[in-house]
């Protein structure tokens, strides 16, 4: 067993890389435990996006992982008749956009009342393939009524006691609300809830890393966005982050606010912005499967890298940045906690601009800037960390 450092492994000095890998992006969405589903006026719209959708990103080579609960694959099961699936070659949608558009589909669970083995047979029962992948988990705690560790060596269903499902990958490091999700790149085999960090070998299940939390949300613009975007594509090209790394950067975005027709239009807004990057060659689209299937063929090397840190070499321990902001709302103030004093800030707003920079963020008073999203960068010795931040 062995600990990763927050700052990776196995680093090579940026002045000595020749070359960065590229970023591997994908769409990922989740369609949550919620009633709406049930409504077949909300269903159908929300089908129609989802038609359309596939079309434009299929179109322009955009990936997606759709991660879906046990609520609307039921309604799958149920509203797709023959009439609405002439539309989709008689298939059901998810059997549409899996075998037509190359969606990649993985199961979701909030496991209140369906655990993971339980969705995959709802999954099996539409017709898809049996993925190997946890869409999402809360690393260090239960998940519901079942914790991510008893997958490990595979489980029984709890609604479909004969569906026995053991994956391969998880895609975790969610908490309660996400209010402190682990933002983190790479592969490594998680040792438990309470080391989660901490790469076991002898462990069967690994940890893929999505990497910066970038969430389309309703208040988000896409300038905001992309700007964290550009960020992450950048602290890889510039040899920031090290050369020798797997970069999995996901966009979030919920299924069931593609309703709402101008979140709807940002997402194809944002997927084209990213499309320019991958045709500048700096960054290109991949499936999370995709993704890990590369990993493997490449010799599967265990990295580690938290979104934000800069490379600097090995920093030692006493130097690692434990600075936080709670909460990430603010009025007139930021709340900059575990710092020295010594840190130097900068904020910027979702353009890039830099409106304020020095120590001590915590006495200047930002009561005049405009209300909206904010990225705050904390430089200190040899690493940085940056955090968003919400003006109210």
């Amino acid at each position: 067993m062995e600990r990763i450092t927050t700052l990776g492994i196995f680093m090579i000095s940026a002045s000595l890389c020749s070359s960065q890998p590229l970023v591997h992006f994908d769409f990922v969405t989740h369609n949550e435990e919620t009633g709406q589903w049930n409504a077949t006026l909300f269903y159908t719209a929300n089908r129609a996006r989802l038609l359309t959708l596939a079309d434009h990103f299929q179109a322009n080579g955009v990936t997606w992982n759709m991660q879906s609960d046990h609520v609307y694959l039921s309604n799958v099961l149920t509203k797709e008749t023959s009439t609405l699936t002439l539309n989709t070659a008689g298939k059901n949608i998810l059997r549409w956009l899996h075998e037509d558009k190359g969606v990649e589909m993985d199961p979701h669970a909030h496991e209140s009342q369906y655990i993971y083995p339980d969705v995959v047979a709802l999954m099996d029962s539409i017709g898809l393939p049996e993925s190997k992948l946890i869409g999402g988990s809360i690393y260090n705690e239960y998940n519901g009524i079942n914790v991510w560790m008893n997958m490990e060596n595979g489980q029984h269903g709890i609604i479909f006691p004969e569906k026995f499902w053991q994956p391969d990958y998880l895609m975790g490091g969610g908490t309660p609300n996400h209010v402190n999700d682990l933002d983190y790149y790479g592969f490594w085999n998680p040792q438990d809830t309470d080391n989660y960090l901490t790469n076991d070998p002898t462990k069967h299940l690994r940890n893929i890393g999505v990497g910066c939390s970038i969430k389309i949300q309703d208040t988000t613009s896409v300038a905001y966005l992309m700007a964290q975007v550009h960020e992450a594509v950048n602290n890889v090209q510039d040899g920031t982050y090290p050369a020798n790394g797997f970069y999995v950067q996901t966009i979030f975005f919920e299924q069931a606010s593609l309703n709402t027709l101008a979140y709807y239009q940002k997402v194809i807004d944002i997927a084209d912005s990213v499309t320019a990057i991958v045709n500048s060659g700096m960054a290109d689209w991949k499936t999370l499967k995709q993704s890990y299937t590369q990993w493997e063929s490449d010799g599967a090397q265990v990295f580690q890298w938290e979104c934000g840190h800069v490379s600097m070499g090995i920093m030692p321990a006493d130097e690692r940045m434990a600075i936080s902001i709670e909460p990430i709302f603010f009025t007139d103030h930021v709340a900059l906690r575990n710092g020295t004093g010594e840190e130097i800030c900068e904020l910027r707003d979702v353009l890039g601009q830099l409106v304020w920079t020095g120590r001590q963020i915590g006495n200047q008073d930002l009561s005049e800037l405009a209300s909206g999203p904010y990225v705050l960068t904390v430089k200190a010795k040899s690493t940085s960390r940056s955090f968003k931040l919400v003006k109210r």
